[in-house]
């Protein structure tokens, strides 16, 4: 009984820890508990209570610009490194002394800019939060 008990609680933990499924404009992710998510605009931000990471995604129209113009755009405007094109297509670049890194995906209708800050200390609680993103 004990050991069911303790199965039980082990694998209670994910729930518990990644519990609210929220709901927004383009996507829904689930948000662990400890971290608050807030939409404004076509930007969703999702932030450790205690400030030690965030995660931000902004969607919208690249108005006629193509994938690697918009992340020269946004590398420029966040002082980044220049942009590095992957095999898929996406574009990433670093900014703040490296503390922040952000990726780009797209096409011709549509783009989603993903930040993730604070990585060090949060990157498989960040990269939940991204696997659980669910497109509307």
């Amino acid at each position: 009984m004990k050991r069911l008990i303790l199965c039980l609680m082990v694998l209670m933990i994910p729930v518990c820890a990644f519990a609210d499924i929220e709901e927004f404009r383009y996507f829904s992710l689930d948000v662990p508990m400890g971290w608050t998510a807030e939409e404004e605009g076509a930007v969703v931000t999702v932030t450790a209570d205690d400030k030690s990471g965030s995660l931000s995604i902004t969607m919208g129209n690249p108005e006629s610009r193509d994938i690697g113009e918009l992340a020269k755009s946004f590398s420029a405007e966040l002082n980044g490194t220049p942009p590095e094109k992957d095999d898929e297509g996406n574009y990433s670049f670093e900014f703040n002394n490296g503390v922040s890194q952000a990726t780009i995906t797209g096409d011709e209708d549509f783009f989603m800019l993903i930040i993730g800050t604070g990585l060090v200390n949060n990157a498989e609680t960040l990269g939940r939060i991204l696997d659980s993103l669910e497109m509307k």
